[in-house]
């Protein structure tokens, strides 16, 4: 009977230690996703949109929107670090940047839309 192998025992002190060198990824913390999520379903609600997808990477942070079942995301807003190792956050329709922000609420600010009255 061939010998099985045995477990490395690393020592937890150790472990500890080599994760603190690895940067954790970019992600949403709750009060933005509460801002996204805002946004998101008052727009819902008015019809539209349909669809949202989450991305993460080591790098940034996606909150796809779609319109309808489309391959493609009509917007994207999207959470990296700026050169200044600072966060920012970019708004894009398809391919296009409509806004660049430090804050997540001004740069939601482009999907805002005011409501109309409208009359009996």
């Amino acid at each position: 009977m061939p010998p099985t192998r045995m477990s490395t025992v690393v020592r937890l002190a150790d472990y500890k230690n080599a994760n603190r060198r690895i940067q954790p990824d970019i992600c949403f913390d709750k009060k933005e996703f509460d801002q996204l999520l805002s946004v998101y379903s008052r727009r819902v609600m008015s019809g539209d949109w349909k669809d949202y997808a989450i991305r993460h990477e080591p790098t940034m942070a996606a909150f796809l929107i779609y319109r309808n079942n489309s391959r493609q995301p009509s917007f994207t807003i999207v959470k990296q670090k700026a050169s200044s190792s600072k966060l920012e956050y970019l708004v894009y329709h398809g391919r296009e940047r409509m806004k660049r922000s430090s804050s997540l609420t001004d740069a939601l600010s482009v999907l805002t839309r005011k409501l109309k009255l409208v009359s009996k």
